[in-house]
């Protein structure tokens, strides 16, 4: 049950980043450099009704929220709070904007911006765009203590070029496989990847794209808190 299944920022750049939300076992703080941002926003991408089987709140109708910058908000960065939560009464995450430069104490700080209230017509980046991560244990014949993630891409990469995948972390990770091939559908792909913790008391910052000739897709971008 959830009100929105990622945040999704647009930057100056023309880079799309998708973070997967979590509920983690203790607090858990991360954020994106920008310099006057696209957008951002907490959205709500999974809409069918199986997924949420509920009939009384219809998670699945829930709106997501895109904020758009109005004028130049010149550098800070998307800030993103996931706070633990044993059930869906408590509202644990919240996304909020965090200029580089604070402005004095007592002195106001004008920003302008509009909020987007969207449900199927989504702010959504023109090209590839992740629809679902799972993660699971690395797969392989003798147990090894590897994370597995699978990561669904749909929408268009133009192209003539195979799809390959862009995949890095962060110092605590060890990147052991991936792979990328078409969903059994024909809509999209699938990323597979395989990876190994170095410290499990230490948390891992993953990134990953696909591409196809020039083109490329959204950015995954996924925060694993400590074991």
């Amino acid at each position: 049950m959830h009100d929105s299944d990622g945040l999704s920022v647009q930057l100056n750049s023309g880079e799309w980043i998708w973070r997967p939300l979590l509920n983690p076992k203790r607090l858990l703080v991360t954020s994106f450099a920008a310099t006057d941002p696209k957008g951002f926003g907490l959205m709500q991408r999974a809409r069918d009704f199986g997924r949420y089987e509920d009939l009384q709140t219809r998670y699945d109708l829930h709106p997501s929220a895109w904020v758009e910058p109005i004028g130049n908000w010149g550098a800070g960065r998307v800030e993103l709070v996931m706070i633990p939560a044993p059930d869906e009464t408590n509202d644990n995450i919240v996304a909020y904007w965090v200029p580089a430069q604070l402005p004095p104490a007592q002195q106001p700080l004008e920003l302008a911006y509009r909020v987007h209230w969207q449900k199927d017509e989504q702010t959504r980046p023109p090209f590839a765009r992740i629809v679902q991560t799972r993660q699971g244990k690395g797969y392989t014949r003798n147990p090894d203590n590897s994370l597995g993630f699978v990561v669904d891409y749909v929408g268009p990469l133009d192209g003539d070029a195979a799809v390959t995948a862009v995949v890095s972390g962060d110092a605590n990770a060890q990147i052991l496989e991936h792979s990328v091939r078409a969903n059994a559908n024909g809509d999209g792909w699938r990323l597979t990847l395989r990876l190994h913790r170095n410290e499990d008391s230490k948390p891992v910052e993953l990134r990953a794209f696909l591409r196809r000739g020039e083109a490329t897709s959204e950015t995954w971008s996924y925060a694993l808190p400590p074991g």
